[in-house]
C-alpha cells in the first residue's frame, strides 16, 4: 500500500453542507477501493494566486490516506465530475511525512480543544466577576471611564481641600504674630 497526499481546492460560493459532501464524498471514494483517510485538514478560505472560472478564493483541504495506486485513476474520475472541486493535485510520500502530517493534526486538535477551553472559561469568570454576562464592551469602557472621572475628581478635591488648610492657617498665623501694644 502506498501512501498519498491530496490537495484539493473547492469552490467558496457553495454552502458549508456542500463543501462537507465534497470531502466526505472523497473519503467514501477511498474507502470503496480499499484504503484508509489518515486526515482530513481544513486549511480555510484562502485567496488564489489567479482566477480560477471567475473564482478568487478557495476552502482549501489536505487529505492523507493510504492505498493500493489503482485508487488514484478512481480519485482523479470523482475530482472531474465534481463541479465542488476547482483543482487537486495527488501525490505520493514517504511514511516520514505521513506520519509528520498525522502528528500535526493531532497536535492542531489539541490546539483548538485547549483554545476552546480557554475561552469557555474566560467566559464563565467574567460572568462570576460582574454577576451577568449582559454587558457589552461599550458599557464596560463606559464604567471604567466614569471610575478614572470619580477617582480623578476625588484627588482634585484633596488637593483643593490641602490647599484650602493650608491658605487658613497663612491667614491665621500672621494674626497671632502681631505683637500686642
Amino acid at each position: 500500500m502506498g501512501l498519498y497526499e491530496i490537495m484539493m481546492i473547492i469552490r467558496t460560493d457553495l454552502e458549508a453542507n456542500e463543501q462537507e459532501e465534497a470531502v466526505s464524498g472523497l473519503t467514501a471514494v477511498i474507502a470503496k477501493q480499499g484504503g484508509t483517510v489518515s486526515t482530513v485538514l481544513d486549511w480555510r478560505k484562502r485567496k488564489l494566486s489567479y482566477e480560477i472560472n471567475k473564482l478568487r478564493e478557495g476552502q482549501y483541504y489536505l487529505v492523507y490516506f493510504s492505498g493500493d495506486g489503482a485508487i488514484i485513476p478512481e480519485l482523479e474520475h470523482y475530482f472531474r465530475v465534481t463541479d465542488a472541486v476547482i483543482r487537486y493535485m495527488v501525490v505520493a510520500i514517504d511514511e516520514k511525512d505521513f506520519e509528520a502530517a498525522a502528528d500535526k493534526a493531532a497536535a492542531e486538535a489539541a490546539a483548538v480543544d485547549t483554545l476552546q477551553e480557554e475561552e469557555a472559561v474566560t467566559e464563565e469568570t467574567e460572568v462570576l466577576a460582574t454577576g451577568t454576562d449582559e454587558r457589552t464592551d461599550t458599557e464596560d469602557e463606559e464604567a471604567e471611564d466614569e471610575e478614572a472621572e470619580t477617582v480623578a475628581e476625588g484627588e482634585d478635591e484633596t488637593e483643593d481641600a490641602s490647599a484650602d488648610a493650608e491658605q487658613q492657617e497663612a491667614e491665621a498665623e500672621p494674626e497671632e504674630e502681631k505683637p500686642a501694644e
